[in-house]
């Protein structure tokens, strides 16, 4: 879904604008101008396929610097952006090398390669029943359909009771498909900037955060307070590439370049911005928009980005000599987490020394059900969002997950269903599932522009306290998603706490 937002004043370093949830504007506090990182930013290293296959090893240990769980590649804890074309192969050996554990955290760990459209069976993106502990390795193998749309996706750990720690701590990295170019044109020849969005520790303390819950913010008015807050965890910060922010981004005037962008943060919410320039978007959770039939690109002011979320846009280099990339609060509602507003970076003049986008080959992609209209639905689900008062136990139609438990949902194969998705909470949720990706309908009636997804925000409860109501047509049809897989809230701490679910697709 866009968000869109009314465009304030130009943000100068010291003082961040406030735009909330539903139009309303908290307190905005003044946030001293942060110290610019001198070394500009760059795109993260990157596995390129080879003869059709990206071969990697990734292990996860212990990163020195910070004493919290990583992922390691080539002998540095910067987690590779992994490069394929349609028809490739991503294989990957994935080594557990964290300590064993007789108490939280137990270092269990797997991965999910977030938004692919790939089978849901070992050896490919089994979140359920491939997990490795301390000295166990994993063997993954992706074979990326030749249908596949060219986009950004990615990938991280998913290991329940344990994903928020991991994900906090940074396990996760980009998966870019290449031939965007095919279905946006204008993003041919631009430079390709790689932004990889994470919200991260700079102490690591288990005990702390899955205790947190940070219940302190419960209780309070909606939009009081909660842009002025910062976050409440101490030593909580944002990384760009790995780099903390605020960083230095190269762009020269009047030039335009490609942003691919992904959230990869655990729980947090990033509504971007860039002083006085529009973005134009033309592609949301790894998938172009103008590949489903009638739906159009944009220029936004600014974009909501919710966790696990992606966003790919063009924007032109801002006239003036700097300029500041940041974004503004977003209030998740009385019972949420803060989510204040963050300069992430000053653009300055400059030519970067970035990849550039390839034009269309002499080759169309492979067509698949992202060109078709999504069709009727044949089956109809509610899924209920719910929580306890202390927000430290999350339920999906009043249930807890459990690995042994059987599908919530059974689907079949080649079809379309409606969901409905209620929040009965205070606080926002990031609805997800895996493998597929779906349209919105509507939210509380407000009929959505038609564009694919795979991560979208459901707004808190009604005043009056009835469930905020949002219908999404979810696509089955693709004859590779067969067998039974996950979806759930995209804030890590509300899927470990139990929001979350299986569905089977027979």
């Amino acid at each position: 879904m866009y968000r869109f937002l009314a465009r304030g004043s130009s943000l100068a370093l010291a003082v961040a604008l406030a735009a909330c949830n539903g139009g309303s504007t908290g307190a905005v506090a003044p946030i001293s101008a942060p110290t610019v990182s001198s070394a500009t930013l760059a795109n993260p290293p990157e596995v390129v396929s080879s003869a059709g296959v990206a071969n990697l090893t990734l292990t996860a240990a212990i990163d020195p610097r910070t004493g919290g769980p990583a992922l390691e590649y080539d002998g540095a804890f910067v987690p590779p952006t992994i490069r394929v074309s349609p028809g490739d192969t991503i294989d990957i050996t994935y080594v557990n090398a964290l300590p064993a554990a007789s108490s939280e955290p137990l270092n269990l760990t797997n991965l999910h390669f977030h938004g692919l459209s790939v089978s849901p069976n070992p050896p490919a993106d089994d979140s359920i029943d491939i997990a490795a502990m301390p000295g166990q390795t994993l063997h993954y193998q992706i074979p990326i359909p030749p249908s596949l749309p060219p986009g950004l996706y990615w990938y991280h750990s998913h290991a329940h009771l344990e994903a928020n720690w991991q994900v906090y701590n940074g396990m996760s990295g980009a998966i870019v498909v290449n031939g965007v170019a095919s279905a946006a044109p204008e993003t041919a020849g631009l430079p390709e900037r790689v932004i990889v969005l994470r919200n991260v520790l700079a102490d690591p303390t288990f005990s702390e955060l899955s205790l947190h819950r940070r219940t302190e913010a419960r209780g309070r008015s909606a939009g009081d307070g909660i842009c002025a807050m910062p976050f409440n965890i101490p030593g909580e910060y944002t990384t760009i590439n790995g780099q903390k922010a605020p960083t230095t981004i190269l762009m020269q005037p009047g030039k335009k370049q490609f942003w691919r962008v992904v959230n990869a943060s655990a729980d947090g919410f990033y509504d971007l911005h860039i002083d006085g320039v529009n973005l134009h978007v033309v592609s949301i959770d790894g998938v172009p928009i103008s590949l489903y039939p009638g739906a159009q690109e944009n220029n936004v002011p600014d974009y909501l980005l919710p966790p696990a979320g992606r966003v790919e846009f063009t924007v032109t280099g801002p006239a003036s000599p700097s300029a500041t990339f940041y974004t503004t609060c977003y209030d998740t509602g009385p019972a949420g987490d803060p989510n204040p507003p963050q300069i992430l970076g000053s653009i300055v003049q400059g030519a970067p020394a970035l990849p550039t986008v390839p034009a269309s080959g002499p080759t169309p992609l492979a067509r698949g059900t992202y060109e078709q209209p999504i069709g009727t639905p044949v089956q109809r689900h509610s899924v209920v969002f719910t929580e306890n008062a202390a927000g430290t136990e999350f339920f999906l139609n009043g249930k807890q997950y459990s690995p042994t438990a059987g599908p919530m949902f059974t689907v079949k194969s080649g079809t379309v269903e409606e969901w409905t998705l209620q929040n009965q909470t205070s606080e926002v949720h990031a609805f997800h599932i895996h493998q597929v990706h779906f349209i919105v309908l509507d939210i509380d009636g407000a009929a959505q522009p038609p564009h694919w997804t795979d991560t979208i925000t459901l707004p808190i409860q009604h005043a009056d306290g009835t469930p905020s109501a949002t219908h999404v047509l979810i696509d089955f049809r693709d004859p590779l998603v067969r067998g039974t897989f996950l979806f759930h809230c995209h804030l890590l701490e509300h899927e470990d706490g139990g929001m979350m679910a299986k569905v089977s697709v027979q």
